[in-house]
């Protein structure tokens, strides 16, 4: 009884699409299922082409070389702005002992792996003015896997950029930096407060 009844279906199916309102009606969904399918996609890319992110973090240093153990306690901020196809990481330190430094990338947006939410940024460190005693220095360094002997200013740093995590409100997130694989908790600012 099914075997018919599957066979009826497909032999009404089959009349259907042969006649002019069959074939209408096919034609029709299919550029319907178009018209879905590419806003979805539109909105989906469009509401990923700005972004300003605003990120803060207590960090502590330790000064080497003293017979006792001193950690000065700093903040540390991080702030990337996502224009397009235009990328911009800044790095902000201060602290009460040493004062504020500040490192600027700027580059482009090579790529964005929507799967993972990963943006692939092609940075240039700006020329910066490090003090003697740079902490900020020495982390950038690290944060890019840099040599400490090797000049930092004018590197080109290929970054990643994951969102891990985007509150249903857009006011805050979570991203990961690799290949330090540095977790940050970031404020979303939107396009109108970003400068």
């Amino acid at each position: 009884m099914a075997r018919s009844s599957n066979r009826l279906a497909r032999i009404k199916m089959r009349r259907l699409l042969q006649s002019k309102r069959g074939k209408l009606v096919f034609v029709l969904s299919i550029v319907l299922m178009i018209f879905l399918i590419t806003s979805v996609v539109n909105r989906i890319a469009n509401t990923h082409t700005v972004w300003h992110f605003d990120c803060y973090a207590d960090s502590y240093f330790s000064h080497q070389g003293e017979s006792s153990l001193k950690v000065d306690k700093s903040n540390l901020w991080l702030s990337l702005d996502i224009d397009h196809h235009q990328a911009k990481l800044i790095y902000k330190i201060e602290s009460s002992v040493h004062g504020t430094e500040i490192a600027q990338l700027v580059g482009k947006v090579d790529h964005v792996d929507m799967g993972s939410f990963t943006y692939h940024l092609g940075l240039t460190l700006q020329p910066t003015l490090w003090q003697t005693s740079s902490r900020l220095k020495p982390y950038l360094h690290n944060e890019f896997g840099i040599i400490a002997s090797q000049k930092i200013e004018g590197v080109s740093i290929a970054q990643q950029v994951q969102v891990i995590d985007l509150d249903n409100a857009l006011t805050s997130a979570t991203l990961k930096f690799l290949p330090s694989n540095n977790v940050w908790s970031c404020q979303l600012r939107s396009p109108d407060t970003a400068h």
